[in-house]
This record gives structure tokens, C-alpha cells and sequence, in this order.
């Protein structure tokens, strides 16, 4: 069973084939109008549409290593591979971290990985990246050197309040905004999102007289099409989160479910909801349910980063359990 279901309507379909036959198909007016209406789901300044997440952490990545050099990027091990494929492609060390008791990432096994011998001394600029796992809003006891960049995969939330500098999202089908595909790299930092602008549409930079080619670029830009499909999702934001909120107080009332259910925050996009249960093997068979992905350091391109033991990690993924919100079981 699909972990979310998502629904394009007559509305969408209307303003596709308005699209269509304006043969305005690449590159887009409706970008920079989804770029701008996108600014009170991320609170930052500059959003810099892109034709997936995968593509936006590629882009921020690429951005790190031009500004920092090598950075080490302390990131769950519980969570989607392509960023952190990203961080790794563009030499980056990746240092896996374990995870709180339901699922985010532990501030706690951070902090010690900082003040043990190994990485106290690392000269490389520290980047933390947490996962706002099953759509919650923030995370529970964050706690910082001070010295960090903290870079925020906010693919399965739409309504994040955690402070951050740098944060993307995701527009896949099955994720609370669809844009068919599609993501967003969002930030405050003015110098940044013009890389990111120029990094999206391969390096160029735009002249009176043409454009140059100023860096290094990819085609990453996302197109008319998929903005006009987001736009019109957005809108619809509030009757869907509404929904899948009374899904979620359902789940919680159960007497099945409810005492293993992992709490969401007041402003949390209730992408799915988290049970670690250690009936999730009866559960996931019955209901055919998906754990997602798998813990990354125990993958066979990713072992070799495992350095350390990650208990919590291994025993939430073995008891996990994550119920759908956008429909009913």
C-alpha cells in the first residue's frame, strides 16, 4: 500500500491543458509564482524551484563544497538515500547518526560524536541534517556546538518551524504537495540562492547582451508544468492537512494503535503516522505497509561508513510501523 495518495483533479488537469496549449512547457511564468506563493510553507526568503529533492540537495551540496571545502555531514542513518548520496558524490564525509526513541534524529549522539577525540579536532566545517520524519514540523531537544550548518531534508513536511539554514523539499507523487515531480532548495541567504538559481539552469548567468556560463550547472530547473500542478495543490493545503489531522486523532483514540503512535507537533504536515510496536511485523504484513527505506548504514553501498553501532536506530526500523493519513486502511 502506498505510504500517501495524492489527488489531481478536474482543477489541475484544466490548468495542465492550459499549459499545454500555451506551449510555455519549459521554463516557466508559473515557476517564479510558485517560488514566491511557497514562502509562508517554508519561511525563508528565496525558494529556488527544482525538477526534484534529489536534485535541490544536489545543488546545496555542490554550493558547501565551493564555499567550505570538505565538510563533515552528521545525518541519520534512518532516512532517504539521495541526499545523502549527494553530500558523499561531492566529497563530503558522511557520519552516521542514531536516532531519538521515536525516529528523529538525537541531538544527544551528536554532541557526543563532536566531543569524542576523533572529530574534535576535524577541521572541516560540520553540517547537521535531520530528517523531519512522518511530516512533524521540528524536532524535540536540538542542541548545537554553535559552529554548524544545519541543513534540513523537510521532504515529507510542508510546514516546517525548525530553525534552519539551508532546507528542501519534496513535490514526488507521493508526498503532501505533488507536483508529478519536483522539489524545492529554500534559505535567507541572498548569495546562495543565486548559485542555486544559476546551479539549476547549467551555470548560466543572464546578461543583457546573452549569458555567461559563471559556474558549474546541471538541468535542474523544474518546468511549467509541474509549477502549475504545484500551485494548484497549494491551494488545497489546508483542506488535505485538515483531513489527514482527523485521521491521525482516530488512530490515536484506537486502542490497537494509539499507545505506540509517535506524536506530531501542532504544526506538523501528518505525512503518515509512526508506530514502534513490536506487533509492526503482523501490522506491515496485513496491511501491506511500508517501512520506507532502510537504515543506510546497513546497505551494502553504505556499510562502509558504519564506524560505530547504532542501537536505537536498529531497534526502531525493527518495530517500525508507518500508518498512511491521506486515506483511510
Amino acid at each position: 500500500m502506498s505510504i500517501f495518495k495524492n489527488e489531481i483533479s478536474n482543477s489541475e488537469l484544466r490548468k495542465v491543458i492550459e499549459v499545454l496549449d500555451s506551449c510555455e512547457l519549459g521554463f516557466g511564468k508559473n515557476v517564479p509564482l510558485l517560488e514566491s506563493r511557497f514562502k509562508p510553507f517554508s519561511k525563508k526568503e528565496y525558494n529556488v524551484a527544482t525538477n526534484s529533492a534529489s536534485a535541490a540537495a544536489f545543488i546545496l551540496f555542490s554550493y558547501l563544497k565551493d564555499v567550505y571545502g570538505e565538510c563533515d555531514v552528521y545525518v541519520p542513518s534512518l532516512t532517504f538515500s539521495s541526499p545523502v548520496w549527494a553530500a558523499q558524490h561531492h566529497g563530503h564525509n558522511i557520519i552516521f547518526i542514531d536516532v531519538q526513541d521515536d525516529a528523529p534524529f538525537s541531538f544527544q549522539d551528536y554532541l557526543s560524536i563532536r566531543k569524542s577525540n576523533s572529530h574534535k579536532y576535524s577541521l572541516c566545517k560540520p553540517v547537521v541534517m535531520p530528517t523531519l520524519y512522518s511530516g512533524v514540523s521540528t524536532i524535540q531537544n536540538i542542541d548545537l556546538v554553535g559552529d554548524e550548518i544545519v541543513v534540513v531534508d523537510s521532504a515529507h513536511c510542508i510546514t516546517p518551524t525548525i530553525k534552519c539554514d539551508f532546507i528542501f523539499f519534496s513535490f514526488h507523487p507521493q508526498k503532501p504537495i505533488c507536483s508529478s515531480d519536483g522539489g524545492m532548495l529554500s534559505c535567507n541567504d541572498e548569495s546562495a540562492s543565486q548559485y542555486f538559481n544559476s546551479c539549476r539552469n547549467f551555470g548560466r548567468q543572464n546578461s543583457s547582451s546573452g549569458y555567461d556560463i559563471s559556474q558549474n550547472g546541471f538541468k535542474f530547473y523544474m518546468n511549467n508544468l509541474n509549477a502549475t500542478i504545484a500551485l494548484s495543490q497549494l491551494a488545497k493545503q489546508t483542506i488535505k492537512l485538515e483531513e489527514r489531522i482527523i485521521r491521525y486523532q482516530y488512530l490515536k483514540a484506537d486502542t490497537r494503535f494509539g499507545k505506540n503512535a509517535c506524536d506530531h507537533d501542532i504544526n506538523s504536515s501528518y505525512y503518515f503516522a509512526t508506530l514502534i510496536s513490536e506487533k509492526s511485523k503482523e501490522l506491515n504484513k496485513k496491511h501491506k505497509l511500508s517501512k520506507l527505506y532502510p537504515p543506510l548504514h546497513e546497505t551494502s553501498f553504505y556499510k562502509h561508513y558504519r564506524t560505530r553501532s547504532l542501537p536505537n536506530t536498529e531497534r526502531v526500523y525493527d518495530n517500525l510501523c508507518n500508518i498512511p493519513l491521506s486515506h483511510w486502511l
